[in-house]
């Protein structure tokens, strides 16, 4: 199943041969490591580990085109994000469940007259 895809552009390493990122759909995916490399002819296949899965390009020596044969399906997406899971997760009174809460600032009564006096009386010894 080969994908002539556009928009597809590569960003390769400081090297020039294996790719570092690639920008497809919008998205730049960031590859975390190559896991296999073919030269076949005037083609380079390389499949790749991203986070959201494998991908399988290929670079077209002769016109400098990049392809994507194969990108990853809903299985390998699926075991993708399990395992970017934390391995040991903390205990659920120790997650944060909730986004934090906006701090409302305190409206306090203005008085009319007078000024602020104390409400309770506190004992100092001296």
């Amino acid at each position: 199943m080969e994908q002539q895809m556009p928009g597809l552009r590569v960003i390769l390493r400081p090297d020039g041969f294996y790719p570092q990122a690639l920008h497809w759909q919008g998205r730049t995916l960031r590859v975390l490591y190559v896991e296999r490399v073919q030269t076949a002819g005037v083609e380079r296949r390389y499949r790749v580990r991203t986070p959201k899965g494998s991908y399988e390009l290929s670079l077209h020596i002769g016109t400098d085109v990049w392809q994507i044969h194969r990108s990853p399906g809903w299985l390998d997406r699926a075991r993708s994000h399990l395992a970017a899971l934390p391995r040991y997760p903390l205990p659920l009174v120790r997650r944060r469940t909730h986004p934090a809460l906006k701090a409302e600032a305190l409206c306090l009564p203005q008085t009319a007259e007078g000024g602020s006096h104390a409400k309770w009386l506190a004992l100092v010894r001296q």
